[in-house]
């Protein structure tokens, strides 16, 4: 039996100092119940000291006299497997895998330069142009107003996305405009590792406009979309241009009249991850000790 532990960023002390309150808090407490519960491993997590299982009995308590427990290599590296969970956004996940990086030697995640490639989406979308990768960017549309997406630069998700049709539109240094792309909009999630990749699912999401402000409003996890097998080259070219991509990973893309686009790379645990238990049958972390081999299962919805 494993030991493992979770440091989930919104759930797990990274507020600490702040309001608890955060945009992701609903999300973030999907993914920390997915990990923790019905487990054959020995799960500890760093929890807020104001958070629900703040009187749970695996929890380590994070407060303002200890917060640097979250950073504590003796400790983390005395379990034998370390998950850290931190949104891209504001180069969080970059800034604390640089930190401890060094010094823990028990993670299978990302080298924080893929993770700044990933986060970063002028770098992203660099590399997607030298690798020949479709992206927003590469789309070509045919209208005659063609609309555009105005997003965080390091952002993460739907978080602040709004569209437009001022291609021209001033905006901050922090901010991006590429093209709107008016397909649909999916996942796939991926475990990473020495041995290879393997597809735990891939996710169709349920993405509305209001007001010109995207919203993600719901998450089709564990489907099995007709172009499927176009998937497996698309992964391998991406996987190709960011060779140093580990761990949980999850591919955001767009499917448009037979084409695919990449739209973001979240080089961590995410959201549609954590009904994978109920889809698939298996906990979500066997997949860090040996291959499932890819089970069927059958497909869950997340409501956000």
């Amino acid at each position: 039996m494993k030991k493992i532990l979770i440091y989930e960023y919104i759930t797990g002390g990274g507020l600490i100092g702040k309001k608890f309150d955060h945009s992701l808090l609903p999300e973030a407490n999907l993914i920390i119940d997915s990990l923790i519960s019905k487990t054959n491993s020995t799960v500890n997590f760093f929890c807020d000291y104001r958070h629900k299982y703040k009187n749970n009995k695996n929890a380590i308590l994070i407060t303002a006299n200890n917060h640097d427990t979250i950073y504590d290599a003796d400790l983390i590296n005395s379990y034998d497997y370390f998950l850290p969970i931190c949104p891209e956004s504001d180069l969080i996940l970059y800034d604390y895998i640089k930190k401890i990086n060094p010094y823990v030697n028990n993670m299978t995640i990302s080298s924080p330069k893929t993770i700044l490639a990933t986060s970063d989406k002028l770098l992203l979308k660099n590399i997607c142009n030298k690798y020949n990768i479709s992206h927003a960017d590469s789309y070509v549309s045919k209208s005659k107003q063609p609309l555009y997406i105005i997003k965080d630069r390091f952002g993460c998700g739907c978080n602040n996305v709004r569209v437009t049709n001022n291609k021209n539109l001033k905006t901050s240094s922090n901010r991006i405009i590429e093209n709107y792309i008016p397909g649909d909009s999916y996942s796939v999630n991926l475990y990473i590792s020495d041995r290879g990749y393997e597809i735990l699912t891939i996710n169709q999401q349920i993405i509305n406009r209001y007001n010109n402000v995207l919203k993600l409003e719901a998450i089709n996890v564990n489907i099995y979309p007709y172009f499927r097998n176009s998937l497996f080259k698309f992964i391998d070219e991406i996987l190709e241009a960011v060779p140093g991509l580990k761990g949980f990973i999850g591919f955001d893309f767009i499917y448009d009249k037979e084409d695919l686009f990449l739209i973001d790379i979240n080089p961590r645990y995410t959201t549609s991850m954590s009904v994978i238990s109920k889809c698939k049958y298996s906990h979500i972390l066997d997949y860090i000790n040996v291959s499932k081999n890819e089970q069927t299962g059958s497909s869950c919805e997340i409501k956000l």
